[in-house]
C-alpha cells in the first residue's frame, strides 16, 4: 500500500529512537510531519494520538504505529527502496535483525539513564536539548520546570546514580561489540541497514554528553553517526563524577 498521506511523526526532542525513525524516513525519500511533544506527556496524550505511551510513534494512512522496530518494518513495506533489511534469504537477515534489537533494547537505555542522571545534576542542560523542537510552550517557561522534569523522567527511565555507573562501566564492552559488527562488514557499510540506525542514533546521542565522548571519539562506532545531522544539545564534561569514567580504550 503506497503512501497516500503525509505520515505524523511524534517525537522527544532528542529521542534516538526517534533520530533513527526520521533518518530512515528521509532515506526512503518519505516527507513527513514531526510533531514535538514534551517529556513526559507521551503518557497521558500518546495513546489516543497514536496508540502507545512511548516514542516514536506514528500515524500514517490512518494506521497507528509505536516503536522504532515496528516502524521501520511498516516502512520497508510502503517504500521498499532503499531497504532497511537484507533480503530474507540473504544470511545477514537475522543477523542484522538481532543487531537492532540489541541496539533497541540493550545498548538504547544506556544514554537515557546516564542522561537522565546528568540532568538531575544540571537541569538547564535539557534546554539545550530542544534546540530544534516546536514545542507548545516557549522556552522561558520551560526553565522553572526542568528540575522537576528531570526527577520525573529519571523515575521513569529508573535512572540513578547505581544504574548510570554500572551503564558506564558496561559501555567499553558494548562498543567492542558495535567495533566487530563493523569489521564484519554487519554493519557500517556504504548503505545504512536498520541495525545502522538503530545503533547510530544511540552513538550520536552518547556523544552529546561530554564525559563520554573519551570513550566513543576514535572508535569505528562514531562512524555510524554519519547518516545524522549534528546533534542538538549537550551535557558539558565534568558533569559526571570523574570515578565513574573507565579510561578510554586504545585504538
Amino acid at each position: 500500500m503506497p503512501v497516500t498521506a503525509k505520515p505524523k511523526l511524534y517525537v522527544l526532542p532528542a529521542s534516538h529512537p526517534c533520530a533513527a525513525v526520521e533518518a530512515a524516513m528521509r532515506l526512503k525519500g518519505i516527507a513527513f510531519d514531526r510533531v514535538d511533544l514534551l517529556p513526559i506527556t507521551p503518557i497521558l496524550i500518546g495513546p489516543l494520538r497514536y496508540g502507545g505511551t512511548t516514542v516514536p510513534g506514528m500515524r500514517i494512512n490512518g494506521e497507528k504505529l509505536v516503536g522504532s522496530r515496528p516502524i521501520m518494518r511498516r516502512l520497508d513495506e510502503l517504500a521498499p527502496e532503499p531497504p532497511l533489511l537484507p533480503p530474507p534469504g540473504d544470511e545477514r537477515y537475522a543477523r542484522v535483525l538481532e543487531a537492532e534489537r540489541w541496539g533497541d533494547e540493550v545498548l538504547q537505555d544506556v544514554p537515557r539513564r546516564v542522561i537522565d542522571v546528568a540532568f538531575l545534576r544540571r537541569p538547564r542542560a535539557m534546554e539545550s536539548y530542544a534546540g530544534d523542537a516546536k514545542l507548545p510552550i516557549p522556552s522561558a517557561l520551560m526553565g522553572p520546570a526542568m528540575p522537576v522534569t528531570a526527577k520525573l523522567m529519571a523515575f521513569k527511565n529508573h535512572a540513578r546514580d547505581e544504574t548510570a555507573k554500572t551503564d558506564i562501566a558496561a559501555l567499553p564492552s558494548m562498543l567492542d561489540r558495535v567495533d566487530r559488527w563493523i569489521e564484519e562488514g554487519l554493519i557500517g557499510g556504504d548503505k545504512p541497514n536498520a541495525a545502522d540506525l538503530q545503533i547510530g542514533s544511540t552513538i550520536r546521542l552518547l556523544l552529546s554528553i561530554g564525559d563520554m565522548r573519551p570513550l566513543i571519539e576514535g572508535r569505528p562506532a562514531a562512524g555510524l553517526t554519519k547518516w545524522f545531522p549534528p546533534m542538538v544539545g549537550e551535557i558539558e564534561a565534568g558533569v559526571l563524577p570523574a570515578e565513574w569514567l573507565p579510561a578510554p580504550a586504545a585504538i
